[in-house]
């Protein structure tokens, strides 16, 4: 018995033409995204060990979070068409809708959702401080002006930056530099 492979690849691409999800499509690119980007972070010889341990942890846990969302957000987008009575018109509804969804994930709700859990998630690991210095913590420096390279001056107290003029910067400043606006 023979084995027809043309009519198996036909049957196989006729599903797939006629089921086409783009959600699929932007899942297996994040999924190699997730695999190789923090992969080739830390095959990396120039950078120090933290920065690439850090590095590749944010560009895995983004694509960890963008897979779900792509297939969630395809699918709610998707059930949209089912308001809609005629079959032909919904199928094709669906498939627009869906990928409206995955366009929305990628734009909106995966940067947004990474802003939420990333940046705190890697600071527990990496066991940042997440507390915020207070003012007085802060060092503050002047920069001595006619040296090359700059120097840098530390401060003991905030109040010595009062102890230098103001320069004033007028609007002819900008508009005489070259720079245009708009």
């Amino acid at each position: 018995m023979a084995i027809n492979y043309k009519k198996g690849i036909k049957t196989f691409l006729e599903h797939l033409g006629s089921n086409n999800n783009p959600a699929y499509i932007v899942v297996a690119i994040a999924t190699a995204k997730g695999i190789f980007r923090p992969l080739f972070t830390m095959m990396d010889k120039k950078e120090s060990s933290e920065t690439k341990k850090y590095t590749a942890l944010r560009e895995g846990l983004t694509e960890v979070i963008a897979i779900p969302t792509y297939i969630l957000c395809g699918t709610i987008a998707g059930k949209g068409a089912e308001l809609i009575k005629d079959a032909e018109k919904a199928k094709m509804a669906k498939h627009n809708l869906r990928f409206v969804g995955v366009c929305t994930a990628a734009l909106v709700v995966i940067p947004g959702l990474c802003s939420l859990v990333v940046k705190p998630f890697t600071d527990k690991i990496f066991n940042k401080n997440s507390e915020k210095r207070q003012p007085s913590q802060l060092q503050h420096f002047d920069v001595i002006s006619g040296s090359n390279p700059p120097v840098f001056q530390k401060f003991s107290a905030p109040t010595a930056i009062h102890n230098y003029p103001a320069r004033r910067i007028s609007m002819s400043t900008f508009t005489n530099s070259g720079m245009k606006v708009g």
